[in-house]
């Protein structure tokens, strides 16, 4: 059985011959992994992870499979990841160094001072025509034998990077015009994007990634109101543009988002990621139990606690127990409990939760 029939299986909540497993990390995670394996290639890394999942933009984020930028030349695109580099909104990422190693974090909010409706409009907001489709599909059948992702989607997360969480917060409170304009901004662009993708590449792509943190470790980040208003209609937008193409549609939000799944599930969502196990009411076994039957897991293995502090032996007991819990019945992608692994986590503890979900999660 090949990776892309064992995660569709998964997906229809069937059981295929083992449980499928998803992998991303930093670049610099990547490449010591590379080293510890011992293997050259991305392709050969998934490998020898026993992994089922190619994502498009790498396994490593920078932008395996893309459309070709065709656009304005002055905005740092395509992203340099040796320095500070410009988005194609405009919000700046840079890299940072800490005692363990390179790591990513957002910087700068360009429009964290914008004041009023036609200062948004002033912004030089991208359009999908700064993009050339026409190669997506020769590209990602080099990759047909994996399940598909198609990755980089946002509606609420995106628009805080560039507007700042403190001020797209307060716009939606108190200003929710400016809110309702940036959030349209975003989804807008992203919605004929991906919308120009799926019509090149649509019937080689599996599932559609929209990333979007509601949750702290302990709550929802915004009410459900605000979630109704601001956020269903758009995230909507997506889950019927992917149904369309038959693509499955998987929800990434960090933290405590329970309270919420029911009506994620109502609007279209088929995968929830990464089912955060520290956080507030998500233990993962009690999300199988309740939520199992109509939505698919993917992650639940803990990086907070267990991957990045504990030993191998750890690691292994905290696989199986996850299989154990989530895997009867298919709907279940082994993957951490935070998708993008960082240079926290030891090579080893990675090597350790793919090599024994490849041997402990067959049916």
């Amino acid at each position: 059985m090949n990776s892309k029939l064992r995660v569709k299986m998964a997906l229809n909540h069937e059981e295929p011959d083992r449980v499928p497993a998803s992998f991303s990390a930093a670049p610099w995670v990547v490449e010591r992994l590379k080293d510890y394996l011992n293997v050259q290639t991305d392709r050969d890394l998934l490998e020898a992870l026993h992994t089922d999942v190619f994502d498009m933009r790498g396994i490593d984020h920078r932008g395996a499979v893309s459309p070709r930028y065709i656009g304005p030349d002055d905005l740092g695109i395509p992203m340099d990841w040796n320095g500070d580099v410009l988005a194609l909104f405009g919000y700046r990422e840079t890299i940072v160094e800490t005692d363990y190693g390179k790591m990513y974090s957002q910087g700068e909010a360009n429009l964290s001072e914008t004041r009023d409706i036609e200062d948004l409009r002033n912004h030089p907001w991208p359009t999908p025509d700064w993009f050339d489709y026409s190669m997506v599909r020769e590209q990602l059948e080099e990759w047909s034998d994996f399940a598909i992702a198609c990755t980089g989607c946002s509606v609420f997360q995106h628009p805080t990077f560039l507007r700042g969480m403190d001020k797209l917060l307060m716009d939606m409170a108190v200003a929710p015009e400016m809110a309702e304009f940036v959030f349209d901004k975003f989804t807008d662009f992203y919605y004929e994007y991906y919308r120009r993708i799926f019509e090149n590449a649509g019937d080689l792509i599996d599932i559609f990634r929209i990333a979007d943190d509601l949750g702290t470790q302990n709550s929802l980040l915004i009410s459900p109101r605000m979630i109704e208003r601001f956020f269903a209609p758009r995230l909507k937008r997506f889950t019927d543009l992917a149904k369309e193409h038959d693509i499955k549609v998987l929800l990434h939000s960090d933290g405590s988002i329970r309270q919420i799944i029911p009506r994620l599930i109502e609007l279209g969502v088929d995968i929830l990621d990464p089912i955060q196990p520290e956080a507030k009411d998500m233990n993962p076994a009690e999300i199988k139990r309740e939520f199992g039957d109509r939505l698919c897991l993917q992650g639940g293995i803990s990086v907070q606690d267990v991957l990045s502090k504990g030993m191998v032996q750890d690691v292994k007991e905290e696989v199986k127990r996850r299989i154990d819990q989530l895997a009867p019945g298919g709907g279940y992608i082994l993957s951490p409990g935070h998708p993008v692994l960082q240079v926290d986590v030891p090579v080893e503890n990675i090597a350790a939760m793919y090599e024994t979900g490849f041997e402990y999660g067959r049916y």
